[in-house]
Order: structure tokens, then C-alpha cells, then sequence
């Protein structure tokens, strides 16, 4: 377990470096690859959600909130204390790309 989440931490951590290189699809595949693995922390979530945005790529962007979502709700009994603050920032997140992505159809 704890080298996964080492590998996940080592992902995300690339796929910054390769956002502020300009190599926007290789870190998306990066953060993609660490939500498959529902990896439990927000980082990756929040990056493909934005990044899906500025493409205007609503679906993704809504599939990935949910995502997170989904893991963050599976998290909520545990001991941590940053997962009500992180499950209610993804819903309103969600939410308003609902509101925006009913408004164009």
C-alpha cells in the first residue's frame, strides 16, 4: 500500500513539473492514472478538473468531481479531518458544472 501511494505521490508530482513545461496531456494522464487508483488525496481531482475546464470538456471534468466524490465519501468515517472540508469543495464544484452544463442544453 504505502509504495502505491508513494508511486501516486511521485505521479503527481511529475505531472505539476510537466504542467508548468506546457506538457499538458502527459500530466493528464498522470492524474488519471492516480484517480483510477481512487488515490486519496485531492491533488489529482482538483488539477483534471481544471484542466478539463479550460478545454471546456464539461463531461471530464463532471466525471472526475464525481470521482472524487466517491472516494472522499468512502473516506468519511475515517480519522482524517480533511475529508468533510475536501467532500463539500467537489460537490459545489460539481454543482456549478452541472448548473453551467444545463444551461447549454
Amino acid at each position: 500500500m504505502s509504495n502505491n501511494f508513494d508511486d501516486q505521490v511521485q505521479r503527481n508530482l511529475m505531472g505539476k513539473q510537466l504542467e508548468k513545461e506546457g506538457s499538458i496531456l502527459e500530466a493528464i494522464s498522470l492524474y488519471e492514472a492516480n484517480i483510477s487508483e481512487s488515490f486519496e488525496g485531492s491533488f489529482p481531482y482538483r488539477r483534471l478538473a481544471i484542466l478539463y475546464r479550460k478545454r471546456k470538456l464539461l463531461s471530464e471534468e463532471v466525471r472526475v468531481l464525481e470521482k472524487a466524490i466517491s472516494v472522499f465519501n468512502s473516506l468519511i468515517s475515517s480519522d482524517r479531518t480533511d475529508i468533510k472540508p475536501k467532500l463539500n469543495e467537489f460537490q459545489e464544484r460539481l454543482n456549478k458544472v452541472k448548473d453551467k452544463r444545463s444551461k447549454f442544453k
